[in-house]
């Protein structure tokens, strides 16, 4: 980090224009002198309350939780993120706070599913069938996608898209960890979904911006900045939500996030959304049925409870309300950095005529997308079909051993964790007890990878670019 931050004068002039000169004052503070917060969110189906998952990150534990995230906990030091086979394994993901404000939509989420099944009711069964799909339209590297797959409600589909091609490989790994079925990983520009006729019920933009919430955790954002950039950005973001409108489904919800702290990134493009879209905003404190039994932190994350997250709650983490329900977390009033987030719902009347229209309305961008193609590519593996499929000489599919519908097809073996940085650095590892064949090999009961034990040696089937390079 440089020994010295100079923070660019538009910058605070923007700054002071959206959220005041005291409140302006207190984020320059903390930008110029304050250190990011090392945080993780656990994987509520992967997580081990008493085993090698929870006691690796002992040390690092705070005890603190984040106020808005039941799976989030703040680190008091930094471990060796690479050294450690549960992350790999996809136990946790490391985090920073504020993006974690995801947990608040995970009420909506549920009623929009209720919402959808009463409005299918099965007519031979007369029970709901409803499920809805998500969208995490600008994904990459992935954490937003992974905490979506784990507040949704059981039974719908995601699916996770990231433009930039170069990106599509760390985000479809981070899935892959993550284990959930039934994600795919898309590579789109965001006017090709609707031109392909997909429709979501809840669509997440965590829109590319110009940046200002890095500020604290890479100090290069700042030479990136300019008054230049804040334009082309909020251009883009208004090209993004008008591309994608089309794509979200009457009725449907859309969670618009920046990680930037100028208005023209933020309230006024969800002013302009509700302007041109006639797009509704929704309180994110409004009336939802929250669980309040919160004794202990570890069962919720197996029980998969609510959180309980107050608008009191949010006053007192220091979360700032802005225009419309927008929420703000800034750096020296919560414990994370800089991030905007709003929630719009799509009215049940549409107008198709101004849908059409409007994109006229907003400042050109420049189509940097030529080439874009579809890299979907679903996690789920059937076990039946599976069974049937592999004979004794065809390799299995690695994605299915970290897989959260592993079927046990393969025996699986545990490995300590000495062995298992050897497997994840795509070392060799030998078993002299061991069936011979395609083995699962697992580190906290937490799938890795598969590899085939010729007895006096096992061939390692990692996939290359998932090694680790770090000596140990």
């Amino acid at each position: 980090m440089p020994t010295k931050m100079i923070l660019p004068e538009k910058f605070k002039e923007y700054l002071q224009e959206a959220i005041g000169s005291d409140n302006a004052n207190v984020v320059i503070s903390a930008i110029l002198s304050g250190e990011p917060e090392l945080s993780v969110r656990i994987n509520p189906r992967k997580w081990a309350r008493d085993g090698v998952v929870d006691s690796h990150l002992s040390k690092s534990l705070s005890g603190n939780q984040i106020p808005w995230c039941k799976e989030g906990l703040y680190l008091s030091e930094r471990p060796v993120f690479t050294l450690d086979p549960a992350l790999h394994a996809g136990a946790y993901y490391v985090q920073e706070p504020s993006s974690m404000i995801l947990s608040l939509l995970e009420p909506f989420l549920r009623e929009l599913t209720a919402s959808k099944s009463a409005q299918q009711l099965s007519p031979a069964a007369g029970t709901p069938s409803g499920s809805i799909k998500l969208l995490d339209l600008c994904a990459a590297p992935g954490g937003k996608s992974t905490h979506l797959a784990s507040i949704m409600p059981k039974g719908s589909k995601l699916t996770v898209n990231e433009v930039i091609r170069t990106r599509v490989g760390a985000l479809r790994e981070n899935i892959i960890k993550w284990g959930y079925p039934d994600i795919d990983v898309m590579s789109l520009d965001a006017a090709e979904f609707p031109r392909r006729g997909y429709l979501f019920d809840f669509i997440l933009v965590d829109a590319p911006c110009s940046g200002e919430g890095m500020f604290r955790k890479d100090p290069d954002a700042i030479l990136e900045w300019s008054e230049e950039a804040v334009k082309l950005s909020s251009s883009r973001q208004r090209r993004i939500l008008s591309d994608i409108w089309d794509s979200l489904s009457p009725g449907g919800l859309l969670a618009y996030s920046t990680c930037t702290m100028n208005r023209y990134e933020d309230e006024n493009n969800i002013e302009w959304l509700i302007d041109n879209f006639k797009a509704e905003p929704v309180d994110l404190f409004g009336d939802c049925h929250f669980n309040t039994n919160r004794e202990n932190i570890t069962e919720n994350f197996q029980n998969n409870q609510l959180l309980r997250f107050s608008k009191e709650d949010a006053e007192k983490a220091g979360i700032i309300f802005s225009d419309k329900y927008s929420l703000r977390l800034l750096p020296g009033f919560v414990k994370g950095e800089g991030l905007f987030f709003s929630l719009l719902q799509k009215p049940e009347d549409r107008d198709p005529d101004k849908q059409l229209s409007v994109s006229s309305k907003y400042d050109a961008f420049p189509q940097n997308f030529s080439g874009i193609i579809n890299q979907k590519q679903k996690i789920r593996k059937d076990p039946k079909s599976l069974s049937q499929k592999y004979s004794q000489t065809e390799v299995p599919d690695h994605n299915y051993a970290l897989s959260l519908d592993y079927a046990g097809e393969w025996p699986s073996v545990e490995l300590s964790k000495e062995d298992a940085l050897i497997y994840l650095s795509r070392g060799t590892i030998k078993f002299t007890d061991k069936p011979l064949g395609y083995l699962r090999v697992t580190y906290g009961g937490l799938g890795l990878g598969f590899v085939k034990n010729l007895g006096t040696r096992a061939n390692n089937l990692l996939p290359m670019n998932h090694r680790i390079r770090m000596q140990f």
